[in-house]
């Protein structure tokens, strides 16, 4: 089990310093966002994120199931839910002072699971390092140990079948 969380570790960590790359060589607004083809249907997908979430010390505050949403105001669009994701540890070290509560509008930190009309069902996020780059070095720091925490979490959710 030990050797798992290691592995997992390692696999974030080369995420985060790939995306960190990919940072310096943002092209298009499509770089602020990360999009993963999950292996599992889209509902697995939703309750494999959901399991994955407390193993990580995070907390699932709200889902938003969008397409149900919209479907009551007479719209029809493909399964989509918005999951908002919260780590009191990196939150709190934003939010505490008036010089870093500004990015407060970015958390939590959310990730959505849609279903295309292919049938892929994809994960999308932000992309913390690209958003990172942006910002000043200390709220650069938490988003980008905020952003490895959920790329391990979206590694474990990937590597099943």
């Amino acid at each position: 089990m030990q050797t798992l969380k290691k592995w997992f570790a390692i696999l974030a960590l080369a995420t985060l310093g790939m995306t960190a790359f990919t940072a310096a060589q943002a092209s298009s607004p499509r770089d602020i966002f990360l999009e993963s083809e999950s292996p599992l249907k889209f509902a697995e997908t939703i309750e494999a994120i959901k399991a994955e979430v407390g193993g990580m010390g995070w907390s699932l505050l709200v889902a938003h199931d969008m397409s149900a949403i919209l479907a009551k105001k007479g719209h029809t669009v493909s399964p989509l839910v918005i999951l908002e994701l919260c780590s009191g540890k990196y939150s709190v070290a934003l939010v505490k002072k008036d010089e870093t509560r500004y990015v407060s509008s970015l958390i939590p930190c959310r990730l959505s699971i849609y279903e295309t009309s292919s049938g892929k069902v994809i994960i999308s996020r932000l992309n913390t390092a690209v958003m990172g780059a942006m910002m000043e070095p200390v709220v650069a720091e938490v988003m980008n140990k905020a952003g490895a925490d959920l790329e391990a979490i979206v590694a474990k959710v990937l590597a099943k079948k």
